[in-house]
C-alpha cells in the first residue's frame, strides 16, 4: 500500500463543540448519536481544535465506516484488522495471525457468495445450460469449504494464537458443531483425485470415499454430503462465517483493553 489513497485509514463526521474568537472546537459524531447534520466551518486564519479525549476511534466505528453488508449480512473484516493494526500499532504475531484469519474468512465469504448466486441462477436454466451451471456452483462450494477448513485449523489448530493471546474468549456454537464435518469435506474435496479412486488417504479403501461425487441435495436444497456427514451450504456456512468475524472482532478488543490496562 504505497499511493495517498491507501494510506487513508478512516474518516468520520465532525460536530462544533464552540468557537471562541479564531479557534473552532469539534469532536467526532458518537456511534450511535443521532446526527442533527450541523457542520463544522472554519474562515479564513481559523484554527481547529479537537479537545483531549474526544477523538475516540474503537474498532467498531472502524468496521461500520468502512464495511457494508454483502450477501447472508456478512461484512468483510479484513479491512478492519489492518487498520486497527496502523492505529495501535500492534506487534507482528497477534496481528498477522488474525489479519491472515481475517483475509482468509472473507475469501470464503466470496467463494460462498459465488456459489449461491451461480445456483440460484442455474435454476432459471434449462438443459445442458443448466447442469453446467450447477457444477460452477459446486465447483465455488468446494473451494469455499476447503478455505472455511483453514479459519477452523487457525482457530482451533495446534498453532492458533486464540488460545494465547485470548484465552477467555468463547469459540461459536456454529463453528464447534459443524467442525468435524467441514474438515472431513475438506479433505474428500481437497484430495478428490484419491477419493476417485476410493482412496481415503494413506493407501485406505472406503467405498463411501465416492460419496463426494455425488451431489444431488446440493441443487436441491444446498446441503453437500459426504459419507455419513452433511453440510447445509446456504445457512451452516454464513452463520459459522457471521460468527467467525465476531469472534476476530472480539479478539482485536480484548487485544485493545489488554494493551490499555498495561500502561
Amino acid at each position: 500500500m504505497t499511493s495517498a489513497e491507501s494510506n487513508f485509514l478512516i474518516g468520520g463526521r465532525l460536530v462544533p463543540i464552540k468557537r471562541e474568537g479564531n479557534v473552532v472546537y469539534a469532536r467526532p459524531l458518537r456511534r450511535g448519536e443521532d446526527d442533527t447534520g450541523e457542520v463544522v466551518h472554519l474562515k479564513a486564519g481559523d484554527r481547529l481544535v479537537i479537545p483531549e479525549g474526544e477523538l475516540v476511534i474503537d474498532s467498531r466505528d472502524i468496521d461500520e465506516y468502512h464495511n457494508p453488508k454483502g450477501l447472508g449480512g456478512y461484512r468483510p473484516v479484513a479491512n478492519t484488522v489492518w487498520t486497527w493494526s496502523q492505529i495501535a500499532t500492534e506487534q507482528l504475531g497477534f496481528f498477522l495471525f488474525f489479519f491472515a484469519l481475517a483475509r482468509r474468512t472473507d475469501a470464503t465469504h466470496t467463494l460462498w457468495t459465488s456459489a449461491i448466486q451461480a445456483r440460484e441462477k442455474a435454476k432459471s436454466e434449462e438443459g445442458i445450460t443448466q447442469r453446467l451451471g450447477y457444477f460452477n456452483a459446486l465447483a465455488e462450494a468446494e473451494v469455499a469449504v476447503i478455505a472455511l477448513d483453514r479459519c477452523y485449523l487457525m482457530i482451533h489448530g495446534k498453532n492458533g494464537l486464540i488460545k494465547k493471546y485470548c484465552p477467555e474468549l468463547r469459540v461459536p456454537n456454529s463453528i464447534k458443531n459443524t467442525r468435524e464435518t467441514v474438515h472431513e469435506m475438506r479433505n474428500a474435496f481437497e484430495h478428490i483425485d484419491e477419493r476417485a479412486t476410493g482412496d481415503i488417504g494413506g493407501g485406505r479403501k472406503d467405498p463411501e470415499a465416492l460419496t463426494i461425487f455425488h451431489q444431488p441435495d446440493f441443487v436441491e436444497s444446498t446441503i453437500l454430503r459426504y459419507k455419513d456427514y452433511e453440510l447445509n451450504f446456504e445457512s451452516d456456512v454464513i452463520t459459522a462465517l457471521i460468527d467467525c468475524r465476531e469472534l476476530i472482532m472480539d479478539a482485536i478488543n480484548e487485544r485493545a483493553r489488554q494493551k490499555r490496562e498495561s500502561l
